[in-house]
């Protein structure tokens, strides 16, 4: 079995640290090829980080066989206190978070939704849950190892994601402190800050950091000139007028 840790930790540090650019994305696909070439042509979920909204009680997650021959898809689904290295899992309440189907079966290049359905507290809590999505081979071909043993080739694949359930009184706060280059979540739910340097700056030269109820973030580049964003349901909320609007990617 090949766990796609890799991928885990990125995600931790999108909730942790920063992502700088599309430089940390390029340095773990080159890691991931070189560690885990089966993974190139295996299961495709898309962002590792999806949500699901205030206002809604249901949301789907797209799953794709990248992969030459069939493959199974199942779900394990655990609550987590908050994202992180040192995250504190447990089983989620009976009938809190529900999925559907119980598994996929998916042939060469087809792609199906598993259904996310919450019915737990209607609070102003945020919740999180660690998705793991597991793909399984319909069949085991095993090859020779140079040690006589066998060696699968068509590995299960684990690939995690985080759910992040925003709460049903959601309160959507923060500030921008340009003087001492601070900006803070004072709500309630989280948020992506997109810090770049400059007002012609590229991607490659801007910062991700993804922003928990209670998160700081203190950064020198914030107190300059600069494109700054926060992205919040997918929409662009510009913080400083520093800069021309020219809203960027929200990848």
């Amino acid at each position: 079995m090949i766990t796609a840790g890799l991928a885990k930790s990125a995600l931790q540090e999108r909730f942790m640290f920063r992502r700088r650019g599309v430089t940390l994305t390029k340095a773990l696909l080159t890691v991931v090829c070189m560690l885990a070439a089966p993974l190139t042509q295996a299961i495709s979920v898309g962002n590792l980080t999806f949500s699901l909204p205030s206002e809604t009680d249901f949301v789907s997650k797209r799953v794709v066989n990248n992969n030459k021959s069939a493959r199974i898809y199942r779900i394990a689904i655990s609550a987590i206190d908050s994202p992180g290295s040192s995250e504190l899992r447990t089983r989620p309440v009976d009938g809190e978070l529900l999925f559907a189907p119980r598994q996929l079966a998916l042939q060469a290049g087809e792609s199906e939704y598993f259904k996310f359905y919450y019915h737990g507290p209607r609070d102003n809590r945020e919740r999180y849950y660690r998705v793991s999505f597991r793909e399984v081979p319909t069949r085991n071909l095993t090859k020779r190892s140079p040690s006589g043993g066998e060696v699968s080739t068509e590995p299960v694949v684990v690939m995690d994601t985080i759910l992040v359930v925003r709460p049903r009184q959601v309160q959507f706060k923060w500030s921008f402190d340009q003087v001492t280059g601070t900006v803070s979540n004072t709500g309630n739910t989280w948020f992506k800050l997109l810090i770049k340097p400059g007002c012609d700056s590229t991607e490659e030269e801007g910062d991700a950091w993804y922003l928990r109820p209670g998160d700081v973030v203190h950064q020198p580049e914030l107190r300059q000139p600069g494109n700054h964003y926060l992205v919040y349901n997918d929409k662009f909320i510009k913080i400083s007028d520093s800069c021309p609007a020219k809203p960027p990617s929200a990848d």
